[in-house]
């Protein structure tokens, strides 16, 4: 038994350093049974689906380590993230014993973004898939073109009182409180309770898709027409369209109206609300944020082994210091420039190019005549 507990430890190890690659990018999916496939394809090396399975935890802890010692490099983290970020605002609060518990992360470029948006707040949390589990709440705002702007993250058990409170407490610090400014959320009760205590008096607004769900579980009603219907009456710009919506609302069934009467107009209807809450009307942050695109169109993150490195194609820099001192494009460079499907030739020193190379011996050296001439 000690022997095959061995073996099995060794043929993990050595899988797993083998398949490294494949997880350096965290987007990559690579199952256990396409470890088995490549394995087999490649190799010749049959392996059971448990052979695989730990193969692949492995090569997880060579390229991420353990999950519980990366809460210990937490500080470190935030401080390189601070030396990046000037202005940056990072909170990491620990239990009595010193644990983890939260933290909150705002950059300094949401902050200073923030001063240029509408002070309409979108909070929305999900659920982590780490190890340790958790929740990450996020909060957001729209940019002038009508794209998300992540205003900050934050880190906590679960979703609850406290969690909430501590994160409004944080997210006031870091951004004040504005006139007109409002949140919405899917009426999370510990979330209205937080901001009733943080922001006594600020207008709290409810996602369209909450209570559209809410009616479909309590009214076992979801057909295409009430849909459409209530959908365009809370998007309604006037109160005749309002009117007009909601007594169409009432034909398909009395008691739908009755409800979105008691939760009140101005939590879900745009006319109604007391601030402006423009097209701001759902909550659906935590999918979105998923695709939001980059801030700059030439910063790229080039994954390259183990190792990552930052290209700035702008200012012809990259992390590996190669790009900046040979003034040649490295091979993170080239890589971020196929990905942009862009030429070369901008991006090395007038030194070498062809025009360069050409007019360094554009005066020829002649030969000189025999001494006797």
């Amino acid at each position: 038994m000690d022997e095959t507990f061995i073996q099995r430890k060794r043929t993990a190890a050595v899988v797993g350093s083998m398949i490294i690659p494949k997880y350096c990018d965290p987007k990559t999916v690579y199952t256990p049974k396409d470890i088995q496939t490549d394995m087999l394809s490649e190799h010749g090396v049959n392996l059971s689906y448990m052979q695989a399975w730990r193969a692949k935890e492995k090569a997880l802890q060579f390229l991420r380590e353990n999950p519980a010692d990366s809460y210990s490099k937490l500080p470190k983290y935030f401080y390189i993230l601070e030396e990046t970020y000037p202005g940056l605002v990072v909170k990491l609060k620990k239990t009595s014993n010193e644990c983890f518990l939260y933290v909150f992360v705002s950059l300094c470029t949401s902050i200073s973004g923030w001063q240029h948006c509408r002070p309409v707040v979108v909070v929305d949390g999900t659920f982590l898939k780490s190890a340790y589990r958790g929740i990450m709440l996020t909060a957001s705002t729209m940019d002038a073109a009508g794209t998300i702007l992540p205003l900050t993250y934050v880190v906590v058990d679960s979703e609850n009182d406290a969690s909430w409170k501590w994160f409004f407490e944080q997210f006031k610090q870091a951004y004040g409180e504005w006139p007109s400014m409002c949140v919405v959320s899917d009426r999370n009760e510990s979330i209205l309770k937080a901001t009733s205590i943080v922001y006594p008096g600020m207008p709290h607004y409810s996602c369209m898709w909450h209570i559209w769900t809410n009616i479909r579980s309590k009214f076992k009603k979801g057909h295409l027409q009430l849909h459409e219907l209530y959908f365009a009456t809370a998007r309604s710009y006037t109160l005749d369209e309002f009117n007009e919506r909601m007594s169409k609302i009432e034909e398909v069934d009395p008691h739908v109206k009755s409800y979105l009467y008691d939760i009140g107009y101005h939590r879900w209807s745009r006319v109604h609300a007391t601030v402006n809450r423009t097209w701001t009307m759902t909550s659906n942050i935590a999918e979105s944020l998923n695709v939001v695109r980059d801030s700059t169109d030439h910063i790229h993150t080039m994954l390259d082994g183990l190792k990552r490195y930052i290209v700035c194609l702008e200012n012809k820099k990259c992390s590996c210091g190669q790009f900046q001192l040979e003034e040649l494009k490295c091979a993170h460079a080239l890589a971020a420039l196929r990905h942009r499907n862009e030429t070369y030739e901008n991006y090395c020193s007038p030194y070498y190019t062809r025009e360069s190379l050409l007019r360094t011996y554009e005066i020829p050296v002649n030969h000189i005549l025999d001494k006797s001439k």
